[in-house]
């Protein structure tokens, strides 16, 4: 996988994707804040490049591609958090990304996917907006655990 990068990736595909954070909405864009020693590198915007063919279907919003030295990928959805249906939802969502990652043309971007776990990153990330009404250590928490996923947050933290 040497010199794959998120953007070629992307392209390999059939994503259209944009310099560094480029595909995040400028509301969500704050809550990726930078951190030291990684730079993101590159965006894709799921939910949008996916809305026109699949608008029935639980879409993922974005993917990013950082750079600690080595590229990966994580990736990000925004979506309130104050239910169980909410959990259920995202839930949906991550079976759909995963499902396309997958697949076809998409090797490249679960390579990089992989790329995260074995640094030791959760490759999937749920930031919420407003109100989070979950407990450590509640049915939530168990759900997003069985997954991989941590409880939602208020922005990216990709080192803990």
């Amino acid at each position: 996988m040497k010199g794959v990068t998120f953007r070629d990736a992307a392209k390999e595909a059939g994503l259209k994707s944009h310099a560094g954070k480029k595909a995040i909405k400028p509301e969500y864009g704050k809550r990726l804040p930078d951190e030291k020693g990684i730079r993101f590198k590159g965006s894709v915007d799921l939910d949008e490049q996916f809305k026109e063919f699949e608008p029935n279907s639980n879409r993922w919003d974005y993917g990013v591609g950082l750079n600690d030295g080595k590229e990966f990928a994580v990736w990000i959805e925004m979506h309130p958090a104050s239910s169980l249906e909410d959990v259920k939802l995202v839930l949906k969502k991550l079976k759909w990304l995963q499902s396309k990652l997958n697949s076809p043309g998409f090797e490249r971007l679960l390579e990089l996917t992989d790329a995260a776990e074995k640094k030791g990153v959760r490759a999937y990330h749920w930031i919420y907006k407003g109100r989070a009404k979950f407990r450590v250590g509640g049915q939530e928490e168990v759900l997003l655990a069985k997954v991989g996923m941590n409880l939602p947050g208020r922005g990216l933290r990709v080192r803990r």
